[in-house]
Parts: structure tokens; C-alpha cells; sequence
């Protein structure tokens, strides 16, 4: 039955008048290394980038069978696990990609993770946009818009870095890669809006993402302009379509990280967060991170020693800190982007008196703005950490009148793993 669904579709596509050109999908554009070969130099960075969610955006199934969450194959599924060529998504939910004369397509169900059960995705349509010009621009490493192959599936080393063959062949020439830290901060913010804010390309007007972009340049080139509500609608978008912004939709869809509903505002999915009847709300910390580590989080205080309102999950496991900006690493699984500070003039109109957000304006067209109102932090107060800890200080960070004789003398017996010194 799963079979005859794929073929019969298949053979309608035909009818419709829909071409099948065999594409390859590891080739990809000339210079890049691929993300295994960052690992010998890099491996710490290479360790935790495999935990977080981008490294498991796109995996091949047919090489990683266990990728595939899915555990309900049953005759309402039009498609098996064998029919399955890449899993999409690995922590709200889970799409899967089939693979018909060589083109990726999103199969007709996917996998809720929450919910632990199917759900209904393009039903009627689910050939209308092949993967391969929908999404892998974003959601691999190296694509080639000429025969639309990419070199590595996810989201690698160097989508963020650039090409790194030649740092690579020149064993390490830092001139030969793109350190995002060292680029001005708009050009860094231009890094993450490749993906995480809309538009065509500007090459080939057709994907959804900029091809032949390269960290580094200005997006602008290479992304146009985007889909806008109307002007000043919810006091985010002032229909100005300049790089500003672009910066405030990359703010709004970050603000979106700790939301029990939205997954990608880019693509419209849902997250179909399933535990809680309310149509959207903004967790905390540690329900995101029980999002995942279930067992851990229903056993909360078995685990902490310690109630969700004491302390929460990142008190204790604090993520590595990027020292030169004093953020999360976003190679660390545990990234938070809720150290993102917003300046007023990055939503509001300093030139024009009659913003709320603005108190006076001075000869010289300085504008004075009022108090930023206590609620102003993309729903959820920012974490300001001193520094990447050891579960030692952690222990210590709150626990100020104890010392190190007593963390070594009580919690290790509870909490049964061995500090680092």
C-alpha cells in the first residue's frame, strides 16, 4: 500500500507535467571541507556543535536508521521507514524526506515528538516544493544552485564559517576563514539572517535563501526584499524594507526561541507543542530544557536537588561563554538568545515625538527615550553568567557561604560524578 501510494502519485506527477531530473545530492560547490574534517583540529567546538539541533537538522536516514523518531508505522501511513531518505527536525517535530528520480520531497506526514503521533503535512501538495530548491540552501553545507546538490546535509561548520578547504590546505591559516567574531556586528547579525529571516535570491530569483552567499559579505546582495505586514503593524516593521529591518525580523523570530508554538516563522511551522492547552506562552528555561532531557525534568528535584523556583537547569549546567562578547557559544547546545539587547532605535522612530517610546527630542535631534518598560525582554529576563563555570562554582555561585571543602564533602555524593578542578 505504502508503495503503490509513492508510484501512483509519481505517475500523476508525470500526467501533470512535472519533470524528473536526477539530481545528485553530495557534490555541492567547490572549497568546502565538510564539517568531519573541521573535527581534527577542532574537536571540542566539534563535540558540542553535534549536540545542538542544527547539526541535526537533515540527516540521512538510510546511513542513520536511528535518526528516524517515528515508532508507528502502521496502514494509515502511507510510507515506511525504507521509502525514508533524510529525517527533518529532531526535537518538536519530525519530517521526512523521500527520494523520487533523484529530487527530495517532504513525505505527506510527520512525526509530532511531543505528542508522539502522526500528523497530516501537504497532503494534496507535497510535490509542489522539492527540497531541494525549498530548503537546502539553509539546511545543508556547500549548495550548488547549478545541478542543486550540496556537499554535507545539516547545518555545518561552515554555513556559518564559509568555505574552509583552503584554511584547511594551508593548515590553518586564520585569513583563510571567517571568524564571525571578528566581523562588525552587522555583518556577525547578517551570519544567522541568511536563514533566519525571509526573501528570494537575488541570482536566480527562486529559493527562498541567498545563494552563493559567503559569511562575511553583505547579505544584501544576495537576499531581497521581504514579505512585510503593514506598516508599524505591532510596533515591529515600519515598511521601510532597509537593513534595519531585516534586523528587526531577525530579533522577533528570535524572540520566538522559548515559544511553546512557533518552530520556524521562516517556513511557518509549528512546533505542535502538545502539553499545554494554551495557544502560545513563552516557557522557561528548564522546560525548554525539558523539552528534551524528559526524564530529568519530570524528576526535577530528584535530580537538583532543588524546586524549579530555587533554581533552574542553567544555574547549574552553565554554557560555555564566548569571552569576547560575554554570550553563549552557539556551538553549545545550551545556547540562549536572550542575551540579545535591543536598543530602542531599532524598533521605534527617534525623529518622530509622537512614538511612545520616545520622550523628547533635543535641537541637535537627539532623541530622550522613556523607561523601558520592565516586560521589554523578548518575553523572558536576560541571563547575564560571569563566565563558563565548573559544577564546582556553580555549587559556590549560590551557595556563597560554603566553600570548596564543603561542595567536595556533600555533592558529589549525591550527585555521583567527579568535579573538575
Amino acid at each position: 500500500m505504502r508503495r503503490f501510494f509513492l508510484t501512483a502519485t509519481l505517475a500523476l506527477a508525470a500526467l501533470a507535467g512535472f519533470s524528473c531530473v536526477a539530481l545528485a545530492e553530495n557534490g555541492g560547490l567547490p572549497g568546502f571541507a565538510g564539517s568531519a574534517t573541521c573535527k581534527e583540529c577542532h574537536k571540542k567546538k566539534y563535540d558540542q556543535w553535534k549536540l545542538t539541533p542544527h547539526a541535526r537538522m537533515l540527516i540521512d536516514a538510510e546511513k542513520n536508521p536511528d535518526a528516524i523518531l517515528a515508532n508507528d508505522f502502521n496502514d494509515d501511513v502511507p510510507f515506511g521507514p525504507r521509502d525514508i531518505a533524510y529525517t527533518v527536525g529532531s526535537h518538536w517535530t519530525q519530517k521526512y524526506l523521500t527520494r523520487i528520480d533523484g529530487v527530495l520531497y517532504v513525505l505527506p506526514k510527520f512525526w509530532n515528538i511531543p505528542k508522539n503521533a502522526w500528523e497530516k503535512y501537504s497532503v494534496f501538495n507535497w510535490r509542489a516544493k522539492p527540497y531541494n530548491i525549498a530548503c537546502d540552501g539553509c539546511h545543508t553545507v556547500g549548495f550548488d544552485p547549478q545541478n542543486e546538490s550540496f556537499l554535507e546535509p545539516g547545518i555545518g561548520c561552515e554555513s556559518c564559517h564559509g568555505p574552509g578547504k583552503a584554511h584547511v590546505e594551508s593548515e590553518g591559516d586564520i585569513s583563510k576563514i571567517v571568524n564571525p567574531l571578528k566581523l562588525d556586528e552587522d555583518r556577525a547579525l547578517m551570519v544567522c539572517m541568511q536563514c533566519h529571516t525571509d526573501g528570494t535570491d537575488t541570482t536566480y530569483k527562486k529559493y527562498p535563501f541567498p545563494v552563493n552567499y559567503v559569511p562575511g559579505e553583505d547579505l544584501n546582495n544576495y537576499l531581497s526584499e521581504f514579505f512585510m505586514p503593514k506598516p508599524k503593524s505591532n510596533r515591529w516593521y515600519w515598511g521601510t524594507m532597509d537593513f534595519m529591518e531585516r534586523r528587526r525580523m531577525f530579533y522577533f523570530f528570535a524572540s520566538k526561541f522559548y515559544s511553546t508554538a512557533r518552530a520556524c516563522e521562516v517556513c511557518g511551522f509549528d512546533r505542535a507543542d502538545t502539553t499545554t492547552k494554551e495557544v502560545e506562552r513563552y516557557m522557561s528555561r528548564s522546560e525548554m530544557c525539558g523539552t528534551c532531557h524528559t526524564k530529568l525534568y519530570k524528576n526535577y528535584v530528584a535530580h537538583s536537588f532543588h524546586t524549579p523556583e530555587k533554581a533552574q537547569c542553567v544555574d547549574c549546567h552553565t554554557p560555555e561563554i564566548v569571552e569576547e562578547r560575554g554570550t553563549y557559544s552557539i556551538h553549545d547546545h545550551k545556547f540562549d538568545f536572550s542575551t540579545n539587547k535591543v536598543e530602542c532605535y531599532q524598533c521605534h522612530d527617534k525623529t518622530d515625538d509622537g512614538d511612545r517610546a520616545v520622550s523628547s527630542i533635543g535641537a541637535d535631534g537627539a532623541a530622550v527615550w522613556k523607561e523601558k518598560p520592565k516586560d521589554h525582554d523578548f518575553h523572558f529576563s536576560p541571563l547575564y553568567p560571569p563566565k563558563e563555570m565548573t559544577p564546582k562554582e556553580a555549587c559556590l555561585s549560590c551557595h556563597k557561604e560554603k566553600d570548596s571543602a564543603w561542595v567536595d564533602k556533600y555533592v558529589p555524593s549525591k550527585i555521583g560524578f567527579k568535579f573538575k578542578n
